[in-house]
């Protein structure tokens, strides 16, 4: 009999990876009063996003920009169509977004990947693969190979991407992969360079 593998949702994902993973202030909100006490402490515009649902942005089940208000109308509808939970993140914006992931191969074992993320990811493929854990210096040295490579050093005065920030994620998902062999794919996308530091927007773990 085949085993199913076994997706984990973004907030266990990130769990997952650990506490020092760098994320928005975000927790998973188990009731609309839950979910607007923490958007009115945020005190900015928020994301909320369904629990436990396969390509939930595609499925219109991620909203930008919230008030506690507009929060308040959603929850239920979101709650509803995951797992009864609301994940609510505060929104950031920034200047490029990343991939960075892991997966494993029946021929070279574990693999890391870095490069554009986010809707970027699907339509540039720029990307680099390196064996994991990638040996020192490895992994600037892909990330010079990139077509994007002028925009990790900064492009027309944004702030280049903190390459000790990148290689702390890289590294994090380096040690789960090899920790936890029932780990079979680890996708952080995007990470957000946020004024040159790295913040995980989104991450997904694929377990057998």
């Amino acid at each position: 009999m085949t085993n199913v593998p076994t997706v984990l949702s973004e907030w266990e994902s990130k769990k997952l990876l650990g506490s020092a993973l760098p994320t928005p202030r975000e927790a998973l909100t188990t009731s609309v009063e839950e979910a607007v006490a923490l958007a009115t402490s945020i005190g900015r515009p928020v994301v909320a996003k369904a629990s436990s649902v396969a390509h939930k942005s595609d499925a219109g089940l991620v909203r930008i920009g919230l008030s506690p208000d507009e929060l308040q109308q959603c929850w239920s509808q979101l709650a509803e169509a995951g797992d009864g939970t609301v994940l609510v993140a505060e929104r950031l914006h920034g200047e490029l977004e990343l991939i960075i992931g892991g997966s494993r191969d029946t021929s070279f074992g574990p693999l890391i990947t870095v490069g554009l993320g986010g809707v970027a990811a699907e339509v540039f493929d720029d990307v680099a693969v390196l064996l994991s854990p990638p040996e020192p210096g490895e992994l600037d040295a892909a990330l010079r190979r990139l077509r994007s490579a002028a925009l990790l050093e900064g492009f027309r005065g944004t702030p280049a991407v903190d390459r000790t920030a990148l290689t702390h994620i890289v590294g994090l998902v380096a040690q789960r992969l090899d920790q936890d062999p029932d780990v079979m794919e680890i996708d952080c996308n995007p990470v957000l360079v946020c004024e040159g530091r790295l913040v995980v927007l989104d991450a997904l773990v694929v377990k057998r």
